[in-house]
């Protein structure tokens, strides 16, 4: 039991923690959601697709088998780093430093409702797909699209289905071994081509030069200092870097 508190098992928590939330950010910062997924580039929105896949590692947590305890105790790892890089985001924004504690509580508050509300999906219509779908379609527009009265059915309808199949892919799927060791599968982002509008009408073609200047090459990734300041991450080589890899 003591050795579940000593230094050497809290650095391993801490570094699975780790790998964990950037395999989350990792997903989430992938501009298909904020293209062909058309969901708007702004900080709620992509905080919302964060927070839905911290979501799924945190039933993942909830549901092991291993080490039941460990895993609560990675649980609070994972949580403490997303609210660590939301403040770097906050940051990020330009606001009042004055202002950031009161921003980082209103993030942690969406944060919890939008987790809730799937948790009340699963829950309150485990056995019941049809009921559990719509349900999950209305958290996506609650919590990701900001209740837009004009996004799309078709729209909601793949994220909902998105949001189905990675919950059992993550907390079901994913074997321990993987999972112990921070690595994720996370599979194919839905195909959002060939979406129409409410009106059966086909959508725009993608304008993939929208967002050209967040896009890096494979597999960098782009990091904040607590303070906001963006620097840049290698994830193969771990390499960092304040220059813009090209």
């Amino acid at each position: 039991m003591w050795d579940k508190y000593s230094l050497k098992e809290q650095h391993k928590r801490s570094i699975l923690g780790e790998k964990l939330f950037r395999s989350a950010q990792y997903r989430a910062n992938d501009l298909t959601w904020y293209r062909e997924a058309r969901i708007p580039y702004e900080f709620r929105t992509r905080h919302a697709i964060l927070t839905m896949h911290i979501w799924f590692l945190h039933k993942r947590l909830l549901a092991d088998r291993v080490d039941p305890h460990a895993a609560l105790l990675v649980q609070e790892e994972l949580f403490d780093i997303l609210w660590n890089d939301s403040q770097s985001r906050i940051r990020a924004e330009g606001v009042n430093e004055l202002t950031v504690n009161k921003h980082l509580k209103d993030v942690q508050q969406l944060t919890f409702k939008h987790c809730t509300h799937y948790d009340h999906a699963f829950h309150e219509y485990g056995d019941n797909p049809k009921r559990r779908f719509e349900e999950l379609a209305l958290a996506v527009w609650m919590h990701v699209l900001n209740r837009d009265e004009e996004s799309y059915d078709d729209q909601l309808k793949r994220l909902a289905a998105y949001v189905e199949y990675q919950y059992a892919n993550i907390v079901m799927g994913v074997p321990d071994s993987y999972f112990w060791e921070g690595r994720i599968p996370w599979g194919n982002i839905p195909d959002f081509s060939g979406m129409k509008d409410n009106d059966g009408n086909d959508l725009e073609e993608v304008d993939y030069s929208v967002l050209s200047s967040e896009e890096l090459p494979k597999p960098w990734m782009k990091m904040l200092t607590f303070a906001g300041e963006a620097y840049y991450w290698n994830t193969e080589t771990d390499e960092t870097t304040w220059k813009r890899p090209l």
